[in-house]
């Protein structure tokens, strides 16, 4: 089962994303944003954590697969730098989801 620390793990991962998703997305990634803040609302939510772990789970797979979804996210800027520090902090906290949740899935 889904402890506690790993809830606020994902949650935090969650918003991070987020955060770049919202600044580097140009407006094309509005749907996902919405799915990566149910998932934010789903963590803080008053369901058990049975409840929660179920959701996460089922909710994984459309953020990450469908077109315009994640998994087709990157980061463009100008400044080499920049893109590289935000696509690694990106890529990080998509690791962190999946080292989470995979026990989980498979």
């Amino acid at each position: 089962m889904i402890n506690q620390e790993e809830l606020l793990q994902l949650r935090n991962a969650y918003i991070e994303i987020g955060i770049i998703v919202q600044k580097y997305g140009c407006g094309e990634y509005d749907s996902t944003l919405t799915l990566l803040m149910d998932q934010v609302n789903c963590i803080d939510s008053q369901d058990n954590d049975e409840d929660k772990l179920r959701y996460l789970v089922e909710s994984y797979q459309p953020i990450f697969t469908s077109r315009g979804a994640l998994g087709d996210f990157i980061v463009y800027v100008k400044d080499d730098e920049l893109r590289c520090r935000l696509n690694e902090e990106y890529s990080n906290n998509l690791e962190k989801i999946w080292t989470i949740l995979k026990r989980y899935i498979i």
